[in-house]
């Protein structure tokens, strides 16, 4: 019983990763993160032509006038239950690691 919980965990967990491999792949295919990549260069060469039109015309120039900042809150449950899982992993391999080098020079030093 036990055994064919972990063999559905396992296809679960498979599914979810091949699932995952599939998304990325085809959003790479398909050119999505080089097109995100084209929006950000094509804005910036348009502030850069707003700003030396607005040179040439001698107007005030304020560099915050054509800087285009966002800033993204990627604060949310999500990240949050991450980091904490990631803190309470790394805590675990950590203290793992030490142990078996105390082990370890335990072993040799006798």
């Amino acid at each position: 019983m036990k055994k064919d919980k972990k063999v559905q965990l396992l296809k679960l967990i498979f599914s979810i990763l091949l699932l995952s491999f599939v998304v990325v792949y085809f959003s790479e295919l398909t050119g999505y993160y080089e097109y995100k990549n084209y929006e950000k260069t094509h804005l910036t060469e348009e502030q850069i032509k707003k700003f030396e039109e607005d040179v040439k015309a001698g107007k005030e120039v304020d560099l915050n006038k054509y800087l285009i900042l966002k800033d993204n809150d990627y604060n949310n449950s999500l990240s949050k239950i991450a980091s904490k899982l990631s803190d309470k992993i790394s805590y675990v391999v950590e203290n793992g690691v030490k142990n078996t080098f105390k082990f370890l020079s335990k072993l040799v030093d006798d």
